[in-house]
């Protein structure tokens, strides 16, 4: 079985290398990798040209204005020549057994029997201030995405299934795979996560992540994704609010806090207030 790995990348060359270094290392070697370079100008074509050259990879080139890392997920999920497809964000890595692991358990629990959507792991987080383990839950359903994004940024599914869910939505600021995994789950079923660790998210290599943007962009994000979403419960809509709250540059609104107090949130409000005064 062929698996896809996508990879969206700009202006990260050293970091872009190490990623791809970890899926060519796959204990599973039926694997093509797809990496989309939205305009770098650091030297990432030309590197990418010659692992085409030599067959390690299909280089998807952007040579104009940035077009975000949606379009080029959905220009390599079109592409995609494999059965399954997962992702991998340029500056993480894959530890070796990754794919391995997700193809064991797809045959395993014969998955296709069963009302799931695809596959995620548990990932370890690499901060300065140490080693942090997230999205431990077992599962997803479609329930429980509409509330909180217990996957994380990568999931293992069909190729067939995100192409019928026509993909990322590239005019969501933020919170893209989030939106995904919610589309993807309401269509095909639950995801279940296979608990091995396999994927690392590095947070000390100084670069900007989603935690790091911009508070007005984040609000876009979450707007678009409670529109999509409507009609909303009071219980999901206290659990987004809590949600966009997570992101300390987010700006206090007061009928915000007044939605977490009345949902019983008050460890929420309390870091949130904790957060403003501490970095003003």
């Amino acid at each position: 079985m062929l698996i896809s790995v996508y990879i969206t990348t700009k202006d990260r060359l050293t970091l872009l290398k190490r990623a791809v270094e970890s899926v060519l290392a796959q204990t599973y070697t039926s694997v093509e990798i797809i990496v989309a370079d939205d305009g770098s100008t650091d030297g990432s074509h030309g590197y990418l040209q010659a692992m085409e050259a030599e067959g390690r990879l299909t280089a998807i080139l952007n040579t104009e204005s940035s077009k975000g890392a949606c379009y080029g997920r959905n220009r390599a999920i079109e592409s995609a020549n494999g059965e399954f497809i997962t992702g991998l964000d340029d500056d993480d890595y894959f530890e070796p057994w990754r794919l391995a692991a997700f193809v064991d358990y797809w045959i395993e629990q014969k998955v296709d029997e069963q009302n799931i959507a695809g596959l995620f792991d548990s990932v370890i987080e690499l901060r300065e201030d140490g080693i942090h383990k997230y999205n431990e839950t077992s599962s997803a359903s479609y329930t429980q995405l509409r509330k909180s994004n217990l996957v994380g940024n990568q999931i293992f599914t069909r190729v067939a299934y995100l192409k019928s869910v026509s993909g990322f939505d590239e005019a969501m600021p933020a919170l893209q795979d989030w939106d995904t995994w919610i589309r993807l789950t309401k269509e095909f079923g639950t995801l279940v996560n296979i608990g091995k660790y396999s994927y690392i998210i590095d947070q000390t290599h100084g670069e900007v992540r989603i935690s790091e943007k911009k508070s007005a962009r984040i609000r876009m994000a979450f707007s678009r994704l409670q529109q999509k979403l409507q009609p909303l419960s009071f219980d999901e809509k206290v659990s987004l609010t809590d949600a966009l709250y997570r992101y300390k540059q987010i700006e206090i609104k007061f009928s915000e806090l007044v939605t977490l107090f009345l949902g019983f949130k008050f460890r929420k409000i309390a870091q949130v207030i904790k957060w403003k005064l501490t970095n003003g």
